[in-house]
C-alpha cells in the first residue's frame, strides 16, 4: 500500500477547506501537531505517535470531501510496537495542559485548531479499554464522549486510578443530528462559498438591486467564466447583467447546482432556507427583512410562507 506520511492531499484537508474558519495557517498548525498522511486514494491516515516520537499504527479513513461523511475505515499497524493514543507525542510538549479526550481523531484534530485549554488526544478505537489510558496516569483528563456512550465510559474510568478524569455530558444534552462536539462546532461555521457564489457576491456589492433580481426571477448561478476579465469588469461598473448563455454545460447543470445548495444550507439556518428575504452569504445567513446575518438557529423573523 502506496501511503505519505505528511500530506495536504486527502479528503479530510478538503473537507475542512470548505469552512472560512480553516486557512491555510491554521491548516499548517495542525498539521504540525499531529502528523496526518494520505494513501494513493486520498484518504486521510491519522499517524499514532508515541511519547517516543515512533509511530505505532495508523488510522486509515474512507470519507467524502465535500459533506465529511465517513464510509469506511482500515489500520496501518506497525510492527512490533504497542498501539498508543492519537497525540500520545504531544503530552511531553504540554506536560501541564489538561487533556481532551474523544474517540475519533477527525474530532481531536479538528478541536485543536480552536482556542480551548486542552491538548486534544483521541482514542479511535470503538471500544475503549482501561489499559488504553496508560499514558494518562497522574493527568487531568475531560472526557468527550460521542453522543450515547457517555455510560460506556463512566465505567471505564470507574476502573483506573491515578488519573483525574470528568466525564462530559455536551453530546447527551445536546440537540440536533451531532454525534460528537467536533460536528457541534463545526455547524456554527460559515462556509467558503463556491466560485459561483462569489462571482455573484461581486456582482451584488457593484449593484445591490441584482439581488432582488435574482430572487424577483428564481434565477441561480450556474457556472462562472473568467476568460474575459475586462469585459466583465465593464459589465460590472455600467451595472448590467452578463447574458446567460443559451444552455447551461452538461457537467454543471442547474439540477446539480441546486443540489449542491441543498447540501451547504442543510444544517444551518433552515427555519430560512425557502424565505425569499433571506440568502447564504459568505458570513452565514443574510435576513432581508432584518438586514443583518442572523445567528445560526436564530434566523426566525415572523415571515410565513
Amino acid at each position: 500500500m502506496k501511503v505519505e506520511i505528511a500530506s495536504f492531499d486527502n479528503t479530510f484537508i478538503e473537507y475542512l477547506c470548505s469552512f472560512v474558519f480553516f486557512d491555510s495557517e491554521k491548516l499548517t498548525e495542525m498539521m504540525n501537531r499531529y502528523v496526518i498522511g494520505a494513501t494513493a486514494q486520498r484518504e486521510p491516515v491519522f499517524w499514532h505517535i508515541n511519547a517516543e516520537r515512533r509511530v505505532t499504527n495508523g488510522h486509515i479513513i474512507t470519507m467524502d470531501g465535500e459533506t465529511g461523511v465517513v464510509y469506511d475505515e482500515s489500520w496501518y499497524h506497525q510492527d512490533g510496537q504497542p498501539v498508543c493514543l492519537f497525540g500520545e507525542h504531544l503530552l511531553k510538549d504540554f506536560p501541564d495542559k489538561p487533556v481532551a479526550l474523544v474517540k475519533d481523531e477527525m474530532t481531536a484534530a479538528i478541536m485543536s485548531c480552536f482556542p480551548t485549554p486542552y491538548v486534544w488526544l483521541a482514542t479511535g478505537t470503538v471500544r475503549t479499554v482501561a489499559s488504553d489510558l496508560f499514558s494518562l496516569r497522574s493527568k487531568s483528563v475531560v472526557i468527550f464522549p460521542d453522543k450515547g456512550e457517555m455510560e460506556h465510559w463512566q465505567e471505564i474510568v470507574s476502573t483506573v486510578s491515578d488519573v483525574q478524569f470528568h466525564v462530559s455530558d455536551v453530546m447527551e444534552k445536546s440537540q440536533g443530528n451531532f454525534h460528537n462536539i467536533s460536528q457541534i462546532i463545526l455547524s456554527r461555521q460559515p462556509l467558503r462559498p463556491t466560485e459561483e457564489e462569489a462571482a455573484l457576491m461581486r456582482f451584488e456589492d457593484a449593484n445591490p438591486n441584482i439581488r432582488k433580481l435574482i430572487k424577483a426571477l428564481g434565477l441561480e448561478v450556474v457556472s462562472v467564466s473568467f476568460d474575459n476579465d475586462k469585459k466583465t469588469s465593464d459589465e460590472i461598473k455600467s451595472g448590467t447583467i452578463p447574458k446567460a448563455p443559451t444552455q447551461a454545460s452538461p457537467h454543471d447543470t442547474s439540477g446539480d447546482v441546486r443540489m449542491k445548495q441543498e447540501k451547504r444550507w442543510h444544517g444551518r439556518n433552515p427555519e430560512c432556507h425557502m424565505c425569499p428575504f433571506s440568502h447564504e452569504g459568505i458570513n452565514g445567513t443574510y435576513c432581508d427583512k432584518l438586514n443583518r446575518y442572523v445567528e445560526h438557529g436564530k434566523g426566525k423573523c415572523g415571515i410565513s410562507f
